[in-house]
C-alpha cells in the first residue's frame, strides 16, 4: 500500500501530538480501516531496500547492533524497519501491530523501530520483548529534525525485537483481555 488516506491521519496525529510536519516516509504503509478513515496506521521499509531512516541515528549497521542486542545473528535481509506509527486510541496500534506482525513476518523475522518512552512503556505492558540499541537524537538529523516538533521531547530509542516473539506477545495479550471482557 502506497501513502494515501493513511498518512494523512499519521500527519495529523504527530501534528496534533508533537507538533511536527511530517512528509511520508516510508512507500508502504499498513493500516487498520474504521468508521471514517484509518484507526491505525504504521510505514515499513525493508532493510534490503536503501538505508533505513533510523540508521540515522546509529554509528554502526543496523544489522551489526540488533544482533549486540538480541544476542543473535541478524542479517540485513531479515530486518524491517516500522515507523510513523499512529493511532486514534491504544487498542486501535495494539490491533495493528497484531495484524502487520503477521503480515512483516513474510517480510524478515526482525523488526526495528525508533519507539518513544510511551510506547516503549505499551511494549512492556503488552509483554512485546524489544531490545534498546541508541538514542535517536535530533541533532543526527540535522536541519530535518525540525520538522519533527516536541518528538525528541519523548525520549525515542532506535529498538529491536523478534517479530514471532511480537506476535506470540500480542495474541497473548488479546486473549488475556477477550477472556477478562468475557468474564
Amino acid at each position: 500500500m502506497t501513502p494515501g488516506d493513511e498518512f494523512g491521519m499519521i500527519r495529523q496525529r504527530y501534528r496534533d501530538c508533537f507538533a511536527a510536519e511530517l512528509s511520508p516516509g516510508f512507500s508502504d504503509y499498513i493500516h487498520r480501516p474504521g468508521t471514517g478513515g484509518s484507526t491505525a496506521a504504521l510505514g515499513y521499509a525493508r532493510a534490503t531496500d536503501a538505508p533505513l531512516f533510523l540508521e540515522a541515528y546509529l554509528d554502526a549497521p543496523v544489522e551489526e547492533l540488533a544482533a549486540i542486542a538480541l544476542g543473535r545473528p541478524v542479517a540485513r535481509s531479515q530486518i524491517v524497519e516500522i515507523g510513523n506509527l499512529a493511532a486514534v486510541n491504544p487498542l486501535a496500534m495494539i490491533a495493528l501491530w497484531g495484524a502487520a506482525a503477521n503480515d512483516l513476518a513474510a517480510l524478515g523475522d526482525v523488526a526495528v523501530a525508533t519507539l518513544t518512552a510511551p510506547l516503549r512503556a505499551m511494549f512492556r505492558r503488552i509483554g512485546i520483548p524489544i531490545a534498546a540499541i541508541a538514542p535517536a537524537r535530533g541533532e543526527r538529523l540535522g536541519s530535518a529534525a525540525s520538522a519533527w516538533g516536541r518528538y525528541y521531547d519523548q525520549d525515542p530509542w532506535v529498538c529491536a525485537g523478534v517479530i514471532a516473539n511480537g506476535q506470540a506477545a500480542i495474541n497473548s495479550f488479546l486473549e488475556r483481555r477477550a477472556a477478562r471482557q468475557a468474564a
